[in-house]
């Protein structure tokens, strides 16, 4: 072989030389990269997990905050209705003690004007006047009546089913509560008390 040729060859060896050097050269570029992009990748995974660890932490914490908020809204809401419930009661016995005072002072003008009828009797016998004054103690007595009937229907069940629930959980918890017994029993009292008082005053005087 002749120099010449063995001179091309070399020359074509260095070229394709040169080129596989430019070629390990680039991919050792990109794969430098490629090793910086998958690092990259790796910190952002290594971020993103952190990140969805403290969100589940975080809605674990709300989720039981909700529970709580739940369970505190529904207490407040019982209490609104015990208290509700108590304040019923309490307007019941506002009107129950009204009604006694007002059936005293029933009682009295009654008596009053029973007194009346006696008088005007004495002085002006069986005047149509004095029917008159009679009629109207009578109608309004019977007007009584009536309403009398419907509370003593309405406090009768109430009482009935008092007796019925004696021995129930709603019965003992009412038992824990003297002030609201002894307000009713001191109200029984007083109407017995009253009741006694005018009937005997009511026949004594007729």
């Amino acid at each position: 072989m002749k120099s010449e040729e063995i001179s091309q060859d070399i020359e074509a060896l260095e070229r394709d030389l040169s080129g596989l050097r430019a070629r390990v050269e680039k991919d050792s570029s990109s794969f430098a990269t490629l090793e910086q992009q998958v690092a990259q990748l790796r910190e952002n995974l290594l971020r993103t997990r952190e990140s969805v660890t403290e969100h589940e932490a975080r809605l674990s914490d709300k989720e039981k905050d909700h529970a709580e908020a739940k369970r505190l809204e529904a207490l407040e809401a019982y209490e609104g209705e015990v208290r509700s419930h108590h304040e019923a009661a309490d307007r019941a016995v506002g009107v129950a003690t009204d009604l006694l005072s007002a059936l005293d002072a029933y009682d009295d003008a009654t008596l009053r004007l029973r007194q009346l009828v006696e008088q005007m009797r004495r002085a002006f016998g069986s005047d149509e006047r004095v029917a008159d004054v009679e009629s109207a103690l009578s109608d309004e007595a019977a007007r009584l009546r009536a309403t009398s009937e419907a509370i003593l229907a309405a406090t009768k069940w109430r009482l009935d089913v008092v007796d019925e629930t004696s021995e129930t959980p709603e019965r003992e918890a009412a038992a824990e509560e003297p002030a609201d017994e002894e307000l009713s029993q001191d109200l029984q009292e007083i109407a017995q008390e009253r009741r006694r008082a005018r009937i005997k005053e009511y026949f004594g005087k007729s």
